[in-house]
């Protein structure tokens, strides 16, 4: 899966926790369609990074940070406003 398209997929926390299952689970990448060989993620406190390796030596290329918005963090019932997206080259 390329970069965009896992930008494109990835519009929320629930579905960034199916990409995390996914990455360690082939079976369910393939019940999904999705090859995310080439990714890895790192689970943080309010979010998670996906980055993207072309091959073992070279760095990585993009990241991708989904996080909970500021006021749900603060405990605030402010459902409506989407995760952070943020890609870097």
């Amino acid at each position: 899966m390329t970069p965009d398209t896992l930008t494109r997929l990835v519009t929320d926390l629930r579905t960034a926790a199916e990409v995390v299952d996914a990455i360690d689970d082939s079976e369910l990448q393939r019940q999904r369609g999705w090859d995310l060989v080439q990714w890895q993620y790192d689970l943080l406190p309010w979010g998670v990074r996906f980055r993207y390796k072309k091959d073992p030596e070279t760095p990585d290329i993009v990241t991708i940070l989904v996080t909970v918005p500021e006021p749900q963090r603060a405990g605030s019932s402010c459902a409506s406003r989407s995760p952070t997206v943020l890609v870097v080259s």
